[in-house]
């Protein structure tokens, strides 16, 4: 169901119009905007990034792992869900990725910034995509699978996003979330990313628990490459910000071996194995029918 973000009434309706106080929000280019006055805010992300995730994530080694790894996992938990919502899309590379894994689900799309929907709607024109603040999500028990993809790490208040994930979320659905693990990785490039935080195992569990999910599973990636990827980070800590894209730049030689690396690691998770540390983290929670 939706959510008039004006008069919160929820209504059924194939449009945003909504019955009871005859709220629409405005469209820009097609698209819904239930946050515009956001929508070119750079706090929590710096939009200039989506023009280089364009270019690098087709073949960089830590978009595709991601990728495969979560296709994998939606395949695995959730063989049944006919509905699945992005948090945060970006580019839309990720549902680029589950539309071509997975064909049968209804897919939707959301994003604060308009530069990022911009580039999703020329690769996804069949996609409902919405701009959206995750902190008020207008939706109400409208999905299967709710995800958030290295989202919630740049928001104050990412507690309230995961309760609004929750409220989003159809009761026996469930959640897919990754994002950044371990604070000791902290350094400039986290800076660079606009991220608040790096999460440990412990406190995501814990907030996504307060949301009212239970967690099915949870692991660890990028387990091979946390040496280099611990001193590169220690490299480049104290130091100021200076390229904003720099980390998308890797030899194809190396982007290959990073790649099957992903794919180990993967293979370990698809089998149920859980890696105890890792650069990044993904949970799957469920939402209890009541």
């Amino acid at each position: 169901m939706k959510r008039c973000l004006h008069c919160n009434e929820v209504f059924v309706s194939a449009d945003w119009v909504c019955p009871a106080c005859s709220f629409s929000p405005p469209e820009q280019d097609g698209v819904h905007c239930f946050a515009p006055d956001l929508a070119e805010l750079s706090e929590g992300y710096d939009p200039s990034r989506y023009e280089a995730i364009a270019r690098f994530q087709a073949e960089h080694f830590w978009f595709r792992g991601r990728n495969e790894l979560i296709c994998s996992q939606l395949k695995k938990y959730f063989p049944t869900a006919r509905s699945l919502v992005e948090i945060g899309c970006g580019t839309g590379q990720v549902l680029q990725a589950i539309r071509q894994a997975l064909p049968a689900p209804r897919l939707c799309g959301t994003e604060i910034h308009t530069r990022g929907l911009a580039y999703a709607k020329n690769s996804l024109p069949e996609i409902e995509l919405l701009q959206i603040d995750a902190r008020v999500i207008p939706f109400y028990e409208e999905f299967d699978v709710v995800s958030a993809f290295d989202v919630i790490e740049h928001v104050d208040d990412d507690c309230g996003v995961l309760r609004q994930m929750y409220q989003a979320c159809k009761p026996g659905g469930g959640i897919i979330l990754t994002v950044p693990q371990h604070r000791w990785l902290w350094s400039s490039k986290d800076e660079i990313a606009c991220h608040k935080r790096r999460y440990i195992r412990e406190e995501l569990c814990a907030k996504v628990r307060d949301a009212g999910f239970t967690v099915t599973t949870v692991s660890s990636f990028v387990t091979l490459l946390l040496p280099l990827m611990y001193f590169s980070r220690l490299l480049h800590r104290g130091n100021s910000p200076s390229s904003q894209h720099s980390e998308f730049s890797i030899s194809p030689l190396a982007n290959a071996v990073f790649l099957a690396c992903s794919r180990i690691e993967n293979a370990i998770i698809r089998r149920g194995g859980s890696l105890p540390c890792g650069g990044s983290l993904m949970l799957i929670g469920q939402k209890v029918i009541r």
